[in-house]
């Protein structure tokens, strides 16, 4: 009887202090989760990951002329070089012959030979891949493809020089450079200087800062004189390619725009090409053969506009002009 007694007392003592260590692990759990929400409230959330990139490869040797079209290396980033004087189109030891913004809606880039015209990747997905694909890129893949023909227009927003009723790109100079200024990250950039730029009998040394950042397909171009201007009665100009014949011009709340919408990516699907800039440079359209031609009559020291593009396969989900105008005006 002593045992059994002693016993059930025993067992409602346990009882009572395993409900008692119940409501302490309770009290502590509740203190730990309401110390870590005053810490979350507290501390600055991360930054996100890099969501956009400069991919910029060379081969390691010399540019041979002869041998523009062979891969003979392996390919390395670069991010500051003088851009040998004789290299030529379709060479391969630019890794997509110049450098390539890209950002998870979009990529361009920018010819590094004398051309200097600036071309469209459309993307199919919202990953950064340009860095790792290779040569096969006119046609569509999974990941998207080179979706422009740029021959010797101005591609989609290639800056461009009028002056005396002629139109100049950025193409005849002393020596060229290309640096890097911002790899990755939210906004990344480049900046290409043109020293001697032959404009009829007069030279300017012209600066170009290129840069693409998340969240929109627009590239801005900022373009200024190291220096001084340019030279009485120019002014800067860029445009678009001319694959179709009419292109819609306006402004709206304080921007100028110009655009094409349809059929005419290189695989022959939809595509809007657009430039948008502040009508304090005075953009006119003028006619030219090849391009959709702007140009800005207040720019004597500089000028900055953007140029964006939407394939009707790309992640944007653009289908209509109406689509493509109101993302360019954004």
């Amino acid at each position: 009887m002593k045992i059994e007694k002693t016993t059930g007392v025993t067992f409602t003592k346990l009882q009572k202090f395993s409900e008692r260590v119940a409501t302490i692990m309770l009290l502590a759990s509740l203190l730990v989760s309401c110390s870590q929400s005053q810490t979350a409230e507290n501390t600055p959330p991360e930054a996100p990951p890099a969501s956009a990139q400069v991919v910029l490869k060379t081969q390691t040797g010399h540019f041979v002329l002869a041998e523009k079209a062979e891969v003979k290396s392996e390919y390395i980033a670069q991010t500051n070089m003088t851009v040998p004087p004789d290299l030529a189109p379709q060479n391969k030891w630019v890794m997509f012959e110049g450098p390539t913004l890209e950002n998870e809606l979009i990529a361009y880039r920018f010819y590094l030979d004398s051309r200097h015209r600036s071309d469209i990747f459309g993307k199919k997905t919202n990953t950064l891949v340009m860095d790792t694909v290779g040569w096969v890129y006119h046609e569509i893949m999974d990941w998207g493809s080179d979706i422009l023909k740029v021959g010797e227009s101005l591609g989609i927003g290639s800056p461009a020089i009028w002056y005396r009723d002629s139109l100049y790109t950025l193409s005849d100079c002393a020596e060229k450079t290309v640096e890097v200024v911002q790899g990755a990250g939210q906004t990344v950039s480049v900046r290409f200087t043109f020293k001697d730029l032959k404009l009829g009998d007069e030279t300017r040394t012209i600066i170009q800062l290129w840069s693409l950042s998340t969240g929109r397909p627009h590239s801005k171009v900022e373009l200024s004189v190291a220096e001084g201007q340019l030279p009485a009665g120019a002014a800067f100009a860029t445009g678009i390619v001319k694959h179709l014949p009419e292109a819609e011009s306006g402004t709206e709340g304080g921007k100028f725009y110009l655009f094409s919408w349809g059929e005419q990516s290189f695989h022959h699907q939809n595509l809007g090409m657009g430039i948008v800039a502040d009508t304090k440079y005075q953009p006119v359209v003028r006619e030219n053969p090849l391009s959709h031609l702007v140009v800005f009559e207040n720019s004597l020291a500089g000028v900055a506009y953007e140029f964006a593009a939407a394939w009707e396969q790309d992640v944007m989900g653009v289908k209509s002009p109406e689509a493509f105008k109101e993302i360019l005006l954004k």
